[in-house]
């Protein structure tokens, strides 16, 4: 087996609008470079690739546009893996008016213009990423090791510790070049609404410290998992503290494991059929938005604490895209999400292609969330009987998430009983 890896820069320019909320963002500068990175594995003739995006998310179509460029490579779309951190300091990789969710995401289309023009840009950073990992493909051996997640998000509603772990994957070339993957759940929003600079939040603090040729952060079951009980404010130098915790667990779980030959690649990408949320009516879908709004005012006023006021808040922004949903969502019913399950040197993977709640993930198996294809909320049962901000910003139906946690173990013991 052969392994290449590369990088290549993808800052938006200037005035390029950032996503992961709410209002018009236009970006004033950089502060942290963006980057697409590219993975490709040569198993028997056979090339796989993960290419990882420092964007808010990824789309059927965006995955799609890349699959094409990449034929020619010999990398085929079922083993094709495209993700994004999901830092909220960048744009998002939602290809406007195209997918299958094109009518839901029409109510967030971009409005800088360019920006379709932008995601063509990303999409041909991907073709030369790629071509010089495979340009660079030699010999490897690897070292996996997991551990606890590292302390920098909590459960979002309540404070408390993340469930999951830490997956680290690092590869050793021939000519000694060194590469990490590194997995846990957390959003990527140590920075705020306010900020308005590119950056990959505390990813970069992760990596400035990690010392390797390229490190890729693959986020994990992060759907209900964020920095906002650990934070001690949205500010680049916290970015850099939250990086160093992450970076210092990294290197710790990772030094004690030993290198070896890695191990063939089996797996399975296919499509699993979920139902769609039945939204309100607009007018009902209103009236609750007007309703949150005012508890959240009404808080606000009466000097709640911060973390009461930010959690009402929450709900009012999921109330929003409520709203935004009874609009465009009547005649959807079913949903059909592209997932890719497979074993590698010892360990289960499954993309999601969305947010999918810490709390819905299988015992010993590692979550690669926002990746190629974005259904938004993947919630457990629970979520939807508290009316979480996730729950009403879903358009999977309730009991839905389950039913494609079951799905994917079925295909995980697929995998498995084969070897």
């Amino acid at each position: 087996m052969k392994i290449g890896f590369s990088k290549t820069e993808i800052t938006p320019p200037i005035g390029t609008e950032l996503s992961g909320y709410a209002g018009y963002r236009p970006n004033s500068g950089v502060h942290d470079p963006l980057y697409c990175k590219a993975v490709v594995l040569e198993q028997d003739g056979v090339r796989f690739a993960l290419v990882a995006l420092d964007l808010l998310s990824v789309d059927e179509a965006l995955h799609l546009r890349m699959a094409e460029e990449l034929s020619d490579l010999g990398i085929e779309k079922s083993r094709l893996i495209v993700s994004a951190i999901h830092t909220h300091a960048a744009p998002w990789g939602v290809i406007p008016g195209e997918g299958p969710l094109a009518k839901v995401n029409s109510s967030d289309d971009p409005k800088d213009p360019a920006f379709p023009a932008y995601l063509q840009k990303v999409v041909e950073a991907a073709k030369v990423t790629c071509l010089e990992a495979v340009k660079g493909l030699e010999k490897y051996e690897v070292r996996i090791a997991k551990g606890e997640v590292p302390q920098v998000g909590s459960e979002r509603h309540t404070g408390k510790a993340p469930e999951g772990e830490l997956t680290v994957i690092q590869c050793k070339t021939e000519s000694g070049k060194v590469l990490t993957v590194y997995n846990f759940p957390c959003h990527p929003t140590v920075l705020s609404a306010a900020n308005l600079q590119v950056s990959t939040d505390f990813v970069a603090g992760i990596e400035d410290l990690l010392e390797v040729d390229m490190a890729v952060f693959l986020n994990s079951a992060a759907g209900d998992i964020s920095t906002r009980f650990t934070r001690r404010e949205s500010s680049f130098e916290e970015c850099e503290r939250m990086g160093r915790i992450a970076a210092e667990e990294i290197q710790k779980v990772i030094s004690t494991a030993s290198y070896q030959q890695p191990e063939p690649i089996r797996g399975i990408h296919t499509t699993i059929n979920l139902k769609a949320r039945q939204v309100e009516t607009p007018e009902v879908a209103e009236k609750q938005f007007e309703e949150l709004t005012k508890q959240w005012k009404e808080a606000e006023a009466a000097g709640a604490d911060p973390a009461t006021v930010r959690i009402l808040k929450s709900y009012v922004e999921g109330a929003g895209v409520n709203l935004q949903f009874a609009k465009t969502m009547g005649d959807i019913q079913q949903l059909q999400l592209p997932v890719t399950v497979f074993h590698f040197c010892g360990i289960d993977f499954a993309t999601i292609p969305g947010e999918i709640f810490s709390t819905l993930k299988p015992k010993d198996l590692s979550i690669i969330s926002y990746t190629n294809g974005y259904y938004r909320y993947v919630c457990s049962e629970d979520a939807y009987e508290e009316n979480y901000y996730e729950a009403l910003a879903a358009i999977i139906a309730r009991g839905e998430g389950e039913q494609l946690v079951k799905k994917i173990e079925e295909l995980r013991k697929q995998i498995n009983e084969v070897n």
